[in-house]
């Protein structure tokens, strides 16, 4: 038989295909090789903040967030720098992954190019001190500039990495003729929003409480007030704690004078607290995450916290409810929209798990207030087109990296939201009685509540306990959000075209006297 017969050409193909599959196999089982490092690293432990003068004509320089979490320490620090890649502090342990980089250390700054940086020393240690960090040469310069913090200024401690090895996500720089002073208030901002939150947002609760007690009408301007002037506060760039509280205080005071206001004008409102943080956020996203009630800087930079995604629960529900009503089912989808848009999406609030939250709770709303009906569909069906848009253009964030990992994942960073969660909740005998207390109250309400609005809140923040990993605040701005719907006037008490009240008992009809 003839080597080229058509007989041979089947086992020849077959040997084929078995080759390239051992091929790939064999790829496939080999170890990852590390890209060639391009700059060197070198941390120097006696550099500070203060050092960065010296260096700022040599190249551009930075703050350094060591760690995500709490706490770092040395070994945690230089962990998660070897590795490019952070483990919070309240899971335990050190980033998984196989080393990236050669770090050096030095007493001094190297001549060449580098990157230098300041690490914390010793053992376990609060995460909130901001580290020098400075790359040289390479036509840097002014301040570095960095995708995971969107904060110029500020650098995470898993972009070293990447800008070493040359690849995607690396560091950047912009001209700035005075880069350590820019430098020192920027630190000093993040430092006062840390002692502001506390403050803020317990003067917000306890203004919110006097409102609902003695002037209800003004429950939903005065909520908006301090949504607005938390913004005001990061837009300012405040550092003075008596300042955030003497913004919050004259905004709340400022609304009663809209009390009387109809509802229209109060959907208006709340719509307007939306695209105020969605204007904010394109204008410049360090109005809101600079703000007292924004990120914590030391594991989320940019965006909506879950403090902040819970309290825009009040201006999205009751804004969709009242124009709703008021100029039917497109406005309800309208603010929706808006709102999925101003928190979930990739260029703005980036909560994924904000965005969920209120998927839930739109779609609950709607059939309770518009009932099962053909523009009910249409209308869940634009909030999950562009709820999915929202989320995937727009550049990269928490949820497009999320995403990107796929269905495997999504499970993995909703199993590490939820051991989140617990730990927090349980890290201490008063936050446990706050969180747990809080759910059975939370619990209890959602059996009794028969008023529409308050039962997809109810949802909401059920939800939100578990796709999101803060529980302490998520309940704290809960109640705050039932307490200012629960107190507006007739916002709960009626879905459209079909009144909740019992219908009224017929009227007892007089005898009449038998006709002749």
């Amino acid at each position: 038989m003839r080597a080229d017969s058509p007989k041979s050409r089947p086992y020849a193909l077959r040997f084929i295909v078995l080759s390239v599959v051992l091929a790939l196999w064999a790829t496939a089982a080999l170890p990852e090789t590390a890209a060639a490092q391009q700059l060197r690293v070198v941390v120097v432990p006696e550099l500070t903040t203060g050092d960065l003068a010296a260096l700022e004509d040599r190249g551009a320089i930075g703050l350094l967030v060591p760690d995500a979490g709490p706490k770092t320490s040395a070994v945690r620090a230089r962990a998660a720098l070897e590795r490019g890649a952070v483990r919070n502090s309240i899971l335990g342990g050190l980033p998984g992954g196989r080393t990236l980089l050669e770090v050096e250390t030095a007493t001094t700054v190297p001549v060449g190019p580098a990157i230098v940086v300041g690490l914390p020393r010793g053992g376990e240690q609060p995460n909130d001190r901001r580290y020098p960090i400075a790359v040289l040469g390479r036509g840097f310069r002014g301040v570095l500039t960095s995708e995971s913090t969107r904060i110029p200024g500020l650098v995470s401690i898993v972009d070293v990495a990447p800008t070493a090895l040359g690849e995607e996500g690396a560091l950047g720089s912009t001209p700035d003729a005075d880069a350590t002073g820019a430098l020192r208030d920027l630190d000093e901002q993040i430092r006062s929003n840390r002692g502001a939150k506390a403050t803020v947002l317990l003067l917000s609760l306890a203004l919110l409480v006097a409102v609902a007690v003695f002037l209800p009408a003004a429950i939903l301007p005065a909520f908006a007030a301090v949504l607005l002037a938390n913004l005001l506060a990061g837009a300012v760039g405040s550092t003075e704690v008596w300042v955030d509280a003497l913004i919050v205080a004259l905004a709340v005071a400022a609304s009663l004078a809209i009390a009387r206001a109809g509802p229209l004008v109060h959907g208006l409102l709340m719509a307007g607290v939306l695209c105020a943080y969605l204007v904010a956020m394109v204008a410049d996203e360090r109005w809101v995450a600079l703000s007292p009630l924004g990120p914590t800087q030391n594991a989320r930079f940019y965006g909506s916290s879950n403090l902040l995604a819970t309290l825009l629960l009040v201006p999205a529900l009751a804004g969709a409810v009242l124009l709703g009503r008021r100029l039917g089912i497109w406005a309800f989808v309208g603010v929706a929209a808006l709102s999925l848009v101003v928190v979930g999406g990739s260029s703005f609030g980036a909560d994924g798990g904000g965005a969920i939250v209120l998927l839930a709770a739109f779609v609950v709303l709607g059939i309770l207030e518009h009932g099962l009906s053909r523009n009910l569909a249409i209308g869940a069906g634009a909030i999950l087109g562009i709820l999915a848009l929202a989320l995937v253009v727009g550049g990269s964030s928490h949820v497009t990296d999320a995403l990107s990992d796929g269905p495997v994942g999504l499970a993995e960073d909703l199993a590490r939201r939820l051991q989140l969660s617990f730990e927090r909740a349980t890290g201490g005998i008063g936050v446990a009685l706050l969180v747990f207390g809080g759910i059975a109250v939370f619990a209890v309400m959602a059996l009794l509540e028969r008023r529409p609005l308050l039962r997809a809140l109810l949802l909401a923040i059920g939800v939100s306990l578990l796709v999101n990993d803060s529980p302490n605040d998520v309940v704290v701005a809960g109640f705050a959000c039932y307490l200012a719907l629960s107190s507006a006037p007739g916002l709960g008490e009626r879905a459209t075209g079909r009144a909740t009240q019992a219908p009224p008992e017929p009227r007892e009809q007089t005898a009449q006297p038998a006709s002749p």
